[in-house]
């Protein structure tokens, strides 16, 4: 049963490549390369052809932008069944993208891919590549966190990777919702209406991206007017374990300076990081920057310190606590949302269902952490959810099924991955 699973994941990522990036799936739901899905995916290819996995970052890091910035999506072709697309974005950079982020994996997964790869090789992979990741992370610290509060701040939910979660309700309650655009939008012609954004959350992205387009994408501009700013628990967890890998390659390649200067990113971040810890709750919360005011919605990203950090259970061992009662409550973990909580949507995108990239961090952070037994459940789960349903998009933590997107890229790519831990 294993080696037909494997041998249909490859083929899903042979399917799904357009020589040289890998769109997140073949039905045209997202026709693009999106930035966090295709670092994650070269996890994948690494187990069985490591230049592939190697030339899928680098494709990413063509559409660098000039400021430094990686974008969420590059546009390598037709966008037509996309939306919004070119035509919206209208982004000035030589290659069509967005003009937000996503989560900063591009670094750890470099490391991943150093580590497998022969030291001469991949030295030579490494040199070009570097630059541009350090380039990045800078551009977070200039342009997301200009005040230097250790933390970084999302503009957009769907910067954050986990575009609908109830984590961002309040904040997205702030922005002006603009003119309906359910006419255009191509997302529900591909999968149910009841797994996708809603209408309302979907107009008050858009408004977001007409904003930003307005002001130019200058991210001065942006960070003085944007509607939104949240200062994201998950997203900044996340950046903080690429800043650990990223000083780990600068250290590897004798720069000196850089390193001293992220290292001192970190020390600010998990001190930072640590100021967001709810004693009473047992659990991270992410920041309302534009209020000023903690977001008290247990989102999966509440649990990602875990990742980001070897000694956070021994500091809160209630945050392992909690990831348990979360378990006790589903068939399968990890879900996206606390379950129990009147947000929870066991359907929904980021509303409550299980998604295999996000149960990896948790289960390689339960693992440094000294929670083996945890991870192997993790870890048990997310095999059986392919075995039983599956490579979709995402999963119903409670009966296990497959929703959005099928044969997807990352899902299977995590597939591959997870069985080689």
């Amino acid at each position: 049963m294993s080696n037909n699973l494997e041998r249909r994941a490859r083929e899903i990522l042979r399917a799904n490549d357009y020589d040289g990036y890998t769109v997140p799936t073949s039905s045209g739901l997202y026709p693009a390369q999106w930035n966090w899905d295709s670092c994650l995916v070269a996890l994948g290819f690494a187990q069985y052809d490591l230049p592939r996995a190697w030339q899928e970052v680098e494709t990413l890091f063509s559409g660098q932008w000039r400021n430094g910035m990686v974008p969420s999506i590059l546009f390598h072709g037709d966008d037509s069944t996309y939306f919004p697309n070119t035509k919206i974005w209208q982004c000035r950079e030589r290659v069509p993208s967005s003009g937000i982020t996503q989560p900063a994996v591009a670094a750890t997964v470099v490391r991943y891919l150093v580590d497998k790869t022969g030291d001469a090789e991949a030295r030579v992979r490494l040199a070009p590549l570097l630059p541009k990741i350090l380039a990045s992370h800078r551009w977070f610290q200039s342009a997301r966190d200009p005040d230097r509060t250790g933390l970084v701040s999302i503009i957009h939910p769907w910067e954050s990777g986990m575009d609908n979660s109830p984590v961002w309700d309040d904040a997205l309650a702030d922005v002006p919702p603009g003119p309906s655009v359910a006419h255009l939008r191509k997302d529900t012609g591909f999968a149910a209406a009841a797994v996708r954004p809603t209408g309302p959350e979907y107009d008050r992205y858009i408004n977001l991206v007409v904003t930003f387009r307005e002001a130019g994408y200058d991210p001065a501009a942006i960070w003085r007017t944007a509607p939104l700013l949240v200062a994201d628990i998950g997203f900044n967890a996340i950046l903080q374990r690429a800043n650990h890998d990223l000083l780990h390659l600068l250290r590897l390649v004798g720069d000196t300076q850089s390193a001293a200067e992220v290292a001192g990113t970190i020390e600010r971040t998990a001190n930072a990081l640590e100021a967001r810890w709810s004693e009473p709750d047992g659990i991270y919360y992410s920041w309302n920057a534009k209020r000023g005011i903690p977001i008290e919605k247990p989102g999966i990203g509440c649990l990602l310190p875990l990742y980001a950090d070897p000694q956070a259970a021994t500091r809160h061992p209630a945050l392992v606590d909690r990831l348990r009662t979360w378990l006790e409550r589903v068939r399968y973990g990890v879900p996206s949302f606390e379950p129990g909580r009147p947000e929870f949507e066991p359907l929904r995108y980021w509303r409550g269902p299980v998604w295999l990239v996000v149960n990896w961090m948790l289960i390689d952070g339960l693992r440094s952490n000294g929670e083996a037994d945890l991870a192997k459940r993790v870890l048990g789960d997310s095999l059986a959810l392919v075995g039983n349903s599956g490579f979709g998009e995402y999963f119903d933590p409670l009966t296990g099924d497959a929703l959005g997107g099928l044969e997807f890229s990352w899902t299977a790519a995590m597939y591959l991955f997870l069985r080689s831990l």
